[in-house]
Order: C-alpha cells, then sequence, then structure tokens
C-alpha cells in the first residue's frame, strides 16, 4: 500500500506536490489568449494569482518548425484571424524569447507557478532556457514520439493530455515516460469545444489511474464550471482550464474559456469538494460526539 500511494503523487516543484490527499492543484491555461500583447499576459498571471490559481500555463512554438509551408502560405482571413495568412496569424500570437523570459520572471515575482506546452521540438530548449519546472505534453501530441523523448530528456515532471488518443497510443506514450524515468501526471481530457456533457465520460479518470496507478488530473472545455469541480470526487488531483478575460474577444480560443468569474468558482468548488471527501474510514467523528452522548449516553 505504501508503495502505491507513492506512485500516486507527483512532486511537480520542491514545494508542490500532487496527489489524491493533497488539495487540487489548479492550473488556468492562458495558452494564446494573451492575443499576443505581453501586457494581457500579465494581467492574466496577476488575476489567476489573485483569484488563487496555482499556476499559469503557455503554448511557445517555432512556427516554421511547427506548420507546413503550404499550410503557412495559405490565406487566412476572419473574424478571429490576426493576419492575411497562416502563418501572419501565428506569429501575431506567439511571443519572441525575451518576452517569455518577462513572463516566466514576473510569475516568479508574483509567486505563481508559470510552465508551458512546447509545440514542438526546439521549442523544448527554449524553454530550459527559462528554467521551466515541468511540462505539459499535449493531447494532439501524445503520439509524437521525438517530442515526448526529447521532453524526457529534462528528467523534469510530466504533465500528459489523453484527448483524441486511444489506448493504445496513451500505453507507448506512457511507456516512453516510464522508460525515461520521468515522473509524470495523466489528464483525462476530450478534444471538443466545448465539450457537451454527455461526452465527457469523466469516469475514464478512475479508468487511467487504475491502469497505469499514477495521478491523474482533468482538464476541461465543456461549459460552465459545476463539472469540472466534481471531477475531483471521481480522483483527479490536477485541474485546467482554458483562461480568458473576456469570452467575446477575438481570438480563436476565448468562446470555449473561462472568465475570471469562473474561474474563481472552480478553486472554490474545488477545494470545498476536496475537503468534503475526508477519510475513507468508517469511524465515529469528532463532530458527532457531543450528540451520539447526548442521545445514546455514551
Amino acid at each position: 500500500m505504501q508503495d502505491l500511494e507513492i506512485m500516486q503523487s507527483l512532486r511537480l516543484t520542491p514545494d508542490t506536490l500532487v496527489g489524491k490527499t493533497e488539495p487540487p492543484f489548479i492550473i488556468a491555461e492562458i495558452g494564446i489568449n494573451h492575443n499576443g500583447n505581453l501586457e494581457l499576459a500579465k494581467k492574466m498571471i496577476k488575476i489567476a494569482k489573485e483569484i488563487g490559481i496555482d499556476a499559469v500555463k503557455f503554448q511557445v512554438k517555432d512556427v516554421e518548425e511547427a506548420h507546413p509551408k503550404e499550410l503557412l502560405d495559405m490565406p487566412y482571413e476572419g473574424p478571429n484571424s490576426f493576419g492575411k495568412t497562416y502563418r501572419e496569424h501565428k506569429l501575431a500570437l506567439e511571443f519572441s524569447q525575451d518576452q517569455l523570459r518577462q513572463i516566466y520572471i514576473y510569475a516568479r515575482e508574483l509567486e505563481i507557478t508559470c510552465f508551458s506546452t512546447p509545440c514542438n521540438v526546439s521549442a523544448v530548449a527554449r524553454l530550459e532556457e527559462l528554467d521551466n519546472p515541468f511540462y505539459k505534453i499535449a493531447s494532439f501530441f501524445v503520439n509524437w514520439d521525438e517530442l515526448i523523448k526529447e521532453i524526457c530528456k529534462t528528467k523534469k515532471p510530466i504533465i500528459m493530455s489523453t484527448g483524441c488518443s486511444t489506448i493504445e497510443e496513451i500505453d507507448h506514450a506512457v511507456e516512453i515516460i516510464r522508460e525515461h524515468k520521468n515522473p509524470f501526471c495523466l489528464m483525462h481530457a476530450v478534444s471538443s469545444y466545448p465539450t457537451e456533457d454527455k461526452d465527457l465520460n469523466l469516469n475514464v479518470i478512475q479508468s487511467l489511474q487504475e491502469r497505469y496507478n499514477c495521478p491523474v488530473g482533468y482538464s476541461g472545455h465543456e461549459k460552465g464550471v459545476g463539472l469540472t469541480a466534481a471531477s475531483i470526487a471521481l480522483g483527479a488531483c490536477v485541474i485546467e482550464r482554458h483562461f480568458t478575460l473576456d469570452r467575446t474577444m477575438k481570438g480563436p480560443d476565448h468562446a470555449s474559456s473561462v472568465e475570471p468569474t469562473g474561474l474563481k468558482l472552480i478553486v472554490e468548488r474545488a477545494k470545498r469538494m476536496h475537503d468534503a471527501l475526508g477519510s475513507s474510514e468508517i469511524n465515529v467523528y469528532d463532530c458527532e460526539l457531543a450528540n451520539r452522548k447526548k442521545f445514546r449516553g455514551y
């Protein structure tokens, strides 16, 4: 039992342990909702800190490496476009290395954890320059062996989402991570934006725990916040939701993100759910002793 408990907890940083017995670790996925604006990114980090979020996450990529030239050259005009071509659009939503450095420094000053998803292989080296504390593997990269191995070389903890993935694909990715001996956590996710309630399949959280004997979290894309907090009752120890200051803002991800009011509700409900789960031991609890004596006389 002791070995099982050890495998079902994960130390993300020297000060952060996640697992069933720990308070839920809550991530605000800023992603590209900063719209390429450094000051907006800092404002979002500050608000996340004030709300009580444990970590903020960004996405980092080399646009030319991550996408085929033919795709980047294509026209890309629409209500959520930031350029006339797909290249211009993608470049407008990326930060320079200096801007990323400013973001990480700012987060450290506010004492909130900042980390990122590398969206191509070379992004790992960029994040290592920033002393990225741990890594997130996005659902769409579960089958990208080269990227997973590059992340594993850092020897840092890994959080991996499992959306769009078969059990065989998850098995393979976990095998790579375990071969490199990186501590890891899996995140149940459904890659549909927004996800309908009937498609959430929250019971998969327990299936992942049983199959991989590791900490499991939940990365939600559904409307509302109640079901995100409910995932904790099924064992989710890490919670992630996309974060925006305004769901009506221009950009591809804002509409399926949570605004500050909703994010605050997630923090409050998640912690309340964790407290309510309490112990699995059947016993007379301290809060019952007075009534037990009153009605039973002992």
